[in-house]
């Protein structure tokens, strides 16, 4: 009698108008079939294997009412999906399973089945106001291409790790592929991703904020992918806060953390990047076309792993090139530290900076400064470079410490390339300077206490995710 309820629940089910199905439902509405196609156990694991093509006359497998499609390589559920805490879902061939509808995931592992590393793709989510909330769980070569096309619902990740992201899915391992607002990225391990960890396309409006997130190794390929690769594009603030980028520390195209507004249209929302850390990549931090940027307290270091300095390898780097009216990239720079790159801070095209601006007549911002330059530079003999103005425009960097013994204008001369060395060039306004005394080192002992450091030598709990300085160790701070 309760196997006739549940069958009898089960169509009734297919009937709705907006279903929510769990793995051990569409285990059992869409078995595998002889060949392997359907939803199987194994191992305590369910596991979606999808034909690369049908035989013929045959138009799908499952159910006519569009409930549940599996066809060639994608399974459809025009419903809400659940996966909960434990379960694990695994897909092989290269399956991709579309929700349109919400998608819930919790403490559980999504993954690849053995042998379809390379090929497995994940999620896909493109149906208007769908949302997905994923917390807690393991993501091992697969991901999420997300993306409603709406200004209603959003996709939410916390706590979660992404392993080996085979970019076959999409670029990113979680990537947006069209216009959404509200998103949140938090907490998140990126691991060896084979190109990046969090992505938009480039006509892509997102509203989203990607903080405290650890990315690892970013673009294994020899691609041009940075670890986090937004478009600033549309009407929405983008926020990139607190995040950590530990490139491989050897010659690659894999940048840190990228911003570009390609389409000409200047975004109206503002593009906050702060408090980031970003080491060992061909660059550290860049805004590409228009577009109003904060980069605040930022560590960029030794992002020199690039085979030519004319390719890249800056610490900080503005580029505009359109020469359109009122399209212009503005740059707010405070209190970063830029150390041990090809090049600190470069501005290249249609620019307006303020890395420091003490004047009265407030023309711009007011801005103390507090940027720290420290051992950038390339060359044989090695020339140091803290702040190259590749434009015709001025730009304000006073209040920073700059590379050189004696803080003062002939001195700093010596690390800047502007109007003095090209007249073609604009000028940098560096004066007056900060204080030599911001650069130097201190001494992190906790005296036998438990107290632990992050790379700034600022104290943390132990739930701390990120670099963790060891007693007695020698750190640079600001």
């Amino acid at each position: 009698m309760k196997k006739i309820f549940t069958l009898c629940f089960m169509a009734v089910a297919l009937m709705a108008s907006a279903n929510t199905y769990t793995l051990s439902q569409l285990a059992e509405l869409v078995p595998a079939l002889e060949d392997g196609t359907g939803v199987a156990v194994v191992d305590g694991a369910y596991v979606i294997n999808l034909p690369a093509s049908l035989p013929e006359g045959v138009s799908g497998l499952g159910y006519d009412n569009d409930n549940i499609v599996l066809t060639k390589n994608y399974f459809t559920i025009n419903g809400d999906l659940i996966i909960s805490e434990g379960e694990t879902l695994l897909f092989g061939g290269s399956s991709t399973m579309e929700v349109n509808g919400n998608l819930t995931i919790t403490n559980a592992t999504i993954g690849a089945a053995e042998g379809s590393e390379a090929k497995a793709k994940g999620f896909r989510m493109y149906m208007e106001g769908a949302s997905a909330t994923i917390t807690g769980s393991t993501f091992n070569y697969v991901g999420i291409n997300y993306g409603n096309g709406t200004e209603e619902g959003c996709l939410t990740v916390t706590g979660c790790t992404f392993n080996d992201h085979n970019s076959k899915g999409g670029n990113a391992a979680i990537n947006f592929t069209s216009l959404s607002k509200g998103n949140l990225v938090q907490d998140c391990v990126f691991e060896n991703p084979t190109l990046s960890s969090v992505a938009s396309g480039a006509n892509v409006a997102c509203g989203i904020t990607i903080k405290d997130n650890i990315i690892n190794k970013p673009n294994a390929s020899t691609r041009l992918y940075p670890g986090i690769n937004m478009s600033a594009t549309g009407p929405y603030d983008i926020i990139i806060d607190g995040n950590e980028v530990h490139g491989a520390a050897e010659t690659t195209r894999s940048g840190g953390i990228a911003l570009a507004c390609l389409l000409g249209n200047p975004p109206t929302g503002t593009l906050y990047v702060t408090n980031n850390f970003v080491e060992n990549c061909s660059y550290g931090i860049t805004l590409t076309g228009p577009g109003n940027v904060r980069m605040i307290g930022n560590t960029v270091l030794n992002n020199k792993y690039i085979s030519d300095p004319n390719l890249g390898g800056s610490g900080l780097n503005i580029t505009c090139n359109s020469s359109g009216e009122g399209i212009i990239a503005k740059a707010y720079m405070q209190g970063n530290h830029i150390e041990g790159n090809v090049w600190g801070i470069t501005v290249i095209g249609n620019v307006e900076i303020n890395a420091g601006y003490l004047e009265e007549a407030k023309e711009m911002e007011y801005n103390p400064g507090e940027n720290v330059f420290k051992d950038n530079g390339n060359g044989d003999p090695f020339v140091k470079y803290d702040f190259y103005n590749n434009t015709a425009a001025t730009s304000y960097a006073q209040g920073n410490t700059w590379n050189v013994e004696v803080q003062d204008f002939e001195n700093i001369a010596e690390v800047v390339v502007d109007k003095a060395d090209n007249e073609l060039l604009g000028e940098v306004i560096y004066m007056p300077a900060g204080s030599q005394t911001a650069i130097n080192t201190i001494n992190v002992d906790n005296n036998g206490s438990t107290q632990r450091y992050n790379i700034l030598g600022q104290p943390v709990d132990s739930n701390y995710r990120g670099i963790v300085i060891e007693k007695g160790k020698k750190i640079l701070v600001k």
